[in-house]
């Protein structure tokens, strides 16, 4: 491998780097790289990703324009390694990854950089600290992972979107940019060692690769789609793809393939992506299967390769509209996210038409700007190379990175301030329990918990939660271990909000207490889906399985149920029940084996995210609006009389209102969590209505 990084030769071509589908017989893949019909797909698929967030009523499958980058990456990089082989008898990892860096780094720094700057002035405080991770895991090319890790949280799934989370599709590149050299490199030095053809080798290990993504992107999909969509290695396929057109499209392919075929695949090439653009949705279970049709479209289009004739994919693609909006195409992503988010920050309302239209403008022309003056600026000035000139550019993006992290302290240090104030302090934030006193509530200078910390106000259970895709159920101790009485707080997340006051109360009362909770499972003995989702949560189900086993085993004395009104129940034969039905036969099994059951009612939500609301004054409500006629819980006791029935409501909607700050406390988080602070302020009452259910 040694010799092959320091030149040995090695015989490769392949049609991505010279074979030629052209009509006219030239060479594919020239040899200034340039490909007008990949221009033209990259203005498909950019301009598909903008219509998408900026209209998605209009194009909503847009997001499968990052799909046709990522199969382009593929085939470009693929190609561009193994043309340098060719070439020079050699692989220049170092050269490799500085070019790489002087092309993508610089827009995608500034960005960064001009984002970090913008978010305290024009976004609420409460999204800084969530902003300050965005930028942090954008810097490092790790926010797909970041992503992932929110998608999985069901808390975090009401958040405001942060204004760099498209970086995760750069991240999956700048991922695949850091691996995929070396493969090359192991497979060529392996073929040489063997003495076998370096294209069959080649293909199979390609071929492993995309089959063994695809698998694990279908499945993924079926069982955590929110997962499956950031990850890198449901992703992977996709630039596997690329990768092997470019490696085993033969030279002679243009010997194959006649003038009319070639106009055929370009057309169905570009009219899937389109079809997938317009015709997808939300709802369409992804990446998974859905996203061969976009890909395979790409695919197609690349394969068409070039034409001579006016009625052809090639044509249209190669049109100057096409080629000017390829040509900017990677600023224009960068920037119209960014513009998107502290547009409807600012507004504080839906994107209109001239709204739109005035985003798509400012994104295309700060994107221009930032094409000439920025990115071709670092990827074609011979000075560049100089070593003082790099010193300096070092010298002004080096710090980038240092604005979210220094960010990212002054908020963790804020959030250790607030704890320290409230601790010190308690009389001035009584929370929940000013409810319950004559005593006016003091003036403060600042709620709590402070809003730039509020969304991270939650319950500690990072040692005890088990992550979606884990089905084997982690218990909080909390209380006293050697306690009399054995209790249990389980459900999702609308039971975990509850953790802080059953901590206290746990502990007062001397209980020997756990809580088993997993964001959006509650504990169900068959496959379940939220009303407003789509599709199944089939961990949540051997979570269930799991849960139901722990509670034969240790036969608590008391459970306390918590749980999201929103739910649809699924027996095996894939048949809808009603929630309330499986309810009451999950309680009487329980019962069954001589354990108390005591359930909560579902907390009254917000409806909309209150931290518009809440970073203008504090001073601000919504009505309460009783769903205790379709929260399943109160259905299914109202079936079964015999479990009691503890109701929160009015506490945290006093009188009917919902407000955003009682006591000086902050009580929701986001659309319908309680901070942890409030739920801690609640200890009191919570206790005392669970004795009195208990007894």
């Amino acid at each position: 491998m040694l010799r092959l990084l320091l030149g040995a030769t090695c015989s490769i071509r392949s049609f991505c780097i010279s074979a030629s589908l052209a009509a006219t017989g030239s060479k594919y893949l020239s040899k200034s790289n340039f490909r007008p019909e990949i221009q033209g797909l990259r203005a498909i698929a950019v301009c598909s990703v903008a219509l998408f967030h900026v209209w998605p009523w209009l194009a909503p499958g847009g997001y499968v324009g990052v799909d046709v980058f990522f199969v382009i990456s593929g085939f470009l990089i693929t190609g561009v390694l193994l043309r340098e082989v060719e070439d020079t008898g050699r692989m220049d990892l170092l050269g490799f990854y500085v070019r790489r860096a002087r092309r993508l780094l610089p827009a995608a720094m500034l960005v960064l950089l001009l984002v970090g700057l913008a978010t305290p002035l024009y976004l609420p405080s409460a999204l800084w600290r969530d902003g300050t991770n965005e930028l942090v895991h954008s810097a490092f090319q790790l926010e797909n992972w970041r992503l992932a890790a929110k998608a999985i949280d069901y808390l975090a799934m009401t958040s405001a979107p942060s204004p760099v989370q498209h970086y995760w599709s750069l991240s999956i590149e700048e991922q695949f940019y850091v691996v995929w050299p070396g493969l090359i490199i192991g497979l060529l030095w392996l073929s040489r060692k063997v003495h076998r053809p370096w294209r069959p080798l080649l293909a199979a290990v390609l071929g492993a690769i995309f089959i063994a993504s695809l698998a694990t992107s279908v499945w993924l999909t079926l069982v955590d789609p929110a997962r499956a969509y950031f990850v890198t290695h449901t992703r992977m396929w996709e630039l596997a793809l690329g990768a092997l057109l470019c490696a085993m499209v033969p030279e002679s392919a243009d010997t194959r393939i006649g003038v009319r075929a070639r106009r055929l695949l370009g057309f169905a090439g570009v009219g899937s992506i389109l079809a997938a653009a317009f015709l997808f949705s939300t709802k369409t279970p992804f990446p998974g299967y859905a996203a061969l049709l976009p890909t395979v479209g790409t695919a197609l289009v690349i394969v068409s390769g070039q034409s001579q004739s006016s009625f052809s994919a090639f044509a249209l693609l190669k049109s100057r509209p096409f080629q000017f909006l390829g040509d900017i195409s990677y600023s224009l992503y960068l920037w119209h996210w960014p513009i998107i988010v502290f547009f409807t920050q600012q507004s504080g309302e839906a994107i209109g038409l001239w709204g739109g239209l005035a985003i798509l403008a400012a994104s295309v022309g700060l994107a221009a700007i930032t094409k000439v003056h920025v990115e071709d600026r670092f990827r074609h000035r011979a000075s560049l190379r100089s070593r003082p000139r790099l010193v300096e550019w070092l010298a002004v993006f080096a710090p980038v990175p240092l604005v979210p992290l220094i960010a990212f302290c002054a908020v963790s240090i804020e959030i250790a301030r607030q704890q320290a104030l409230i601790s010190d302090n308690p009389n001035d934030y009584p929370g929940a329990r000013s409810l319950f006193t004559n005593r006016p509530v003091p003036t403060v200078a600042a709620y709590a918990p402070s809003l730039p910390t509020i969304k991270q106000d939650k319950p500690q259970t990072d040692s005890c939660r088990p992550p979606r895709e884990n089905g084997e159920p982690v218990g909080c101790q909390v209380g006293d271990p050697n306690g009399r009485l054995k209790v249990f707080l389980v459900g999702d997340s609308h039971a975990e909000h509850w953790l802080p006051a059953f901590q206290v109360a746990a502990s007062d009362r001397g209980w020997n207490a756990e809580s088993f909770t997993k964001p959006g499972c509650p504990l169900f003995p068959t496959m379940i889906m939220m009303s407003d989702s789509d599709r199944p949560f089939p961990d949540c189900l051997t979570w269930g399985q799991h849960m139901l086993r722990i509670i034969r085993q240790q036969r608590p004395d008391i459970i306390i149920f918590g749980q999201r009104d929103v739910l649809r129940a699924y027996p095996d034969d894939g048949s809808q029940v009603p929630v309330s039905d499986t309810l009451v036969q999950l309680w009487r099994s329980i019962e069954a084996l001589g354990i108390k059951v005591v359930v909560i009612a579902d907390t009254p939500a917000w409806g909309t995210n209150p931290e518009r609301c809440m970073a203008r004054d504090g001073h601000c409500s919504v009505p309460y609006k009783s769903a205790r006629d379709r929260d399943p819980v109160v259905v299914a006791q109202r079936l079964y009389p015999h479990v009691p029935l503890v109701d929160f409501s009015d506490i945290v909607c006093p009188g009917n209102i919902c407000p955003a700050v009682i006591g000086n406390v902050f009580v929701w988080r986001d659309t319908d969590h309680l901070t942890a602070t409030y739920s801690r302020s609640m200890a009191d009452i919570f206790g005392k209505r669970i004795d009195a259910a208990i007894n």
